[in-house]
């Protein structure tokens, strides 16, 4: 995957977050879980991420990694 095509501001959020975060600065969102940290997120904060723009940054309350929605979110 390259990060061509990614604001600069977005790149550097994650570079930011990688440094941190041992290498892991972006995570799925697997069935209602973040893939870094594994905080199961409430059915208050799924209906929150859902209710979002799809290119909205969306970031995971215990651990702050940038969350990836994919089919399997649970949203």
């Amino acid at each position: 995957m390259t990060a061509s095509g990614l604001a600069a501001d977005l790149l550097a959020l994650y570079d930011k977050l990688r440094d941190s975060k041992g290498g892991v600065g972006a995570a799925a969102l697997r069935q209602r879980r973040c893939g870094g940290c594994g905080l199961e997120l409430s059915p208050a904060d799924l209906s929150a991420i859902r209710a979002r723009a799809s290119d909205d940054v969306v970031r995971c309350e215990e651990c702050s990694r940038i969350l990836v929605r994919t089919a399997e979110s649970g949203l």
